[in-house]
């Protein structure tokens, strides 16, 4: 218990670690574009336009990406919610949940 606990501590400082050095990133990527602003060729324009894009697509999947992590988050709370209050029921499902997928798996193999 106390494992578990500990590396989903560990995982959510490494999330977060990972998340702010994303951040930092994105942050160094558009201050240099906005120093830049004035002083390139046509050539590097376009490349700044294009980076400017890309960044913009990164920071919208990134969003996205921590959308979908508060939803699963989210899931998974709700689905421990109705495990603790429905624990014989919980085992009951799961039972036949497997059997059911383990005579499919058996029959799939030997077919």
């Amino acid at each position: 218990m106390a494992k578990t606990r500990a590396k989903k501590s560990a995982s959510k400082a490494s999330s977060s670690k990972d998340r702010h050095h994303f951040q930092e990133v994105i942050a160094h990527a558009e201050e240099l574009i906005q120093s830049t602003a004035g002083e390139l060729g046509e050539k590097a324009q376009e490349v700044r336009q294009q980076l400017a894009r890309k960044i913009e697509a990164a920071k919208e999947r990134f969003q996205d990406l921590d959308d979908v992590k508060e939803a699963a988050e989210e899931g998974m709370k709700e689905a421990d919610r109705v495990i603790r209050k429905h624990p014989y029921e919980s085992v009951g499902v799961a039972l036949v949940a497997g059997l059911l997928l383990g005579a499919l798996l058996s029959r799939r193999s030997n077919s």
